[in-house]
């Protein structure tokens, strides 16, 4: 059994010299050549395992007599010099490993990749620049594709640069696999992954990685929009005054499309980034809106809806005062195109005593995402109190006392 180790250890060792050849399109009359201390570096040692040289010299043997490879050896001495490959029996070699080994031929996968990147040329950018990227990696010798699953992320790829229609993560996966489970199940993070490169939009800290999917129009789950107090949301044939609905309404996203018109009717909106905190806060006169951390296409969606409506209402945002905290409202302006002012969440939060216990040091990891922050100036005072104090502070316990004395 070991000794047929050792055939696949030599014949793997001359394939892999003779496709590094064939790779560089290398002409040469040199035959290919492996020497056995390439297989076990003691080969030639006085103190080498006179048991392991003879299962190699075993192994050569066997391979010699299928005609695979011929040898060379010391004068006087069993000992193998060189051992050549017999390069007008590759397709007999590829199909002895093949039968032995259940090892496909480089050689065909490279075709078979080859076939793939043909069969899906043209299809858009996300799938042109994941076939670039497979053509790259191969240049290396020791990068082996798998052909299968390189086509089952070229499928999705495909259906998503070409879909218009919103979906469910399960819908889609039917629709290109036939298994509404097959893409959550197989290469679902691989997908989301590959296209948040191609499209230069990291993953933003607390932020889900299939977010990126929205950009096709494909969605997890539908989405709901959570709200409370001074709205009134206006459909073609009714309205809805959503402050008769003291712990608020979630709308959902299917719906957002269809809206004609959102009326503030306080003095700002205020978005909310923990669920504990809306709950927790009576509207009074604002109109609320529950975040949940970074805010995903529809969210934005319908705040730009908002503010379209709204121009001149203030517009606020109350999260924690750390620097997830302050990246999520980094995002949420960004993708809004909208200043929006930062509320409770200063320094006069940080050294109030009510909250002196719920203080926390800030980590390595939030030291070293300080640095781009603390250059922008609506974080720079508060982002070097932190750092001068190390301290961060969850919104929660803010939110609680403010239904009780008030920001303070």
């Amino acid at each position: 059994m070991v000794s047929k180790d050792y055939r696949r250890s030599v014949l793997d060792g001359l394939l892999k010299k003779y496709n590094t050849r064939s790779a560089k399109k290398i002409t040469t009359g040199r035959r290919i050549i492996l020497k056995p201390l390439e297989i076990y570096k003691d080969y030639a040692r006085n103190n080498a395992d006179m048991l392991e040289k003879q299962k190699i010299n075993e192994a050569v043997s066997a391979l010699a007599g299928m005609g695979f490879v011929t040898a060379d050896y010391l004068k006087f001495s069993d000992d193998i010099e060189k051992i050549y490959l017999s390069e007008e029996k590759i397709n007999a070699i590829y199909e002895y490993l093949k039968n032995e080994y259940n090892i496909v031929p480089q050689s065909t996968i490279s075709k078979q990749v080859h076939e793939i990147i043909e069969k899906y040329a043209g299809s858009g950018k996300i799938v042109t620049s994941y076939c670039d990227n497979i053509l790259a990696r191969m240049e290396d010798t020791g990068y082996l594709p798998e052909p299968e699953r390189m086509e089952d992320n070229l499928k999705m790829f495909r259906f998503l640069e070409n879909n218009n229609e919103n979906l469910y993560v399960r819908e889609a996966s039917m629709l290109v696999y036939g298994d509404s489970k097959w893409f959550e199940n197989n290469n679902f993070e691989e997908v989301c992954a590959f296209i948040r490169t191609v499209t230069g939009r990291m993953k933003e800290e607390g932020e889900r990685n299939d977010a990126i999917l929205s950009l096709y129009h494909v969605t997890p789950a539908e989405q709901e929009i959570y709200i409370k107090g001074k709205w009134r949301i206006e459909w073609q044939q009714y309205s809805i005054d959503i402050s008769k609905f003291p712990g608020g309404i979630a709308i959902s996203s299917g719906d957002i499309q269809s809206i004609r018109n959102i009326s503030v009717n306080g003095e700002c909106v205020l978005t909310i980034e923990n669920k504990t905190s809306f709950q927790r806060l009576h509207a009074g006169n604002s109109a609320m809106m529950y975040l949940g951390g970074f805010a995903n296409r529809r969210q934005t969606e319908f705040l730009k809806k908002v503010i379209l409506d709204n121009p001149d209402v203030r517009y606020c945002h109350f999260g924690d005062i750390d620097i997830g905290g302050f990246l999520i409202h980094k995002h949420l302006c960004r993708e809004t195109s909208k200043k929006f002012e930062l509320y409770c969440m200063g320094i006069q939060q940080l050294c109030d005593s009510r909250f002196e216990h719920c203080l926390r040091n800030l980590t390595d990891h939030d030291k070293s995402r300080l640095g781009q922050l603390m250059e922008e100036t609506m974080y720079n005072e508060v982002l070097k109190y932190m750092t001068e104090h190390n301290v961060k502070l969850e919104q929660e316990i803010v939110s609680y006392y403010l239904e009780k004395r008030g920001c303070g």
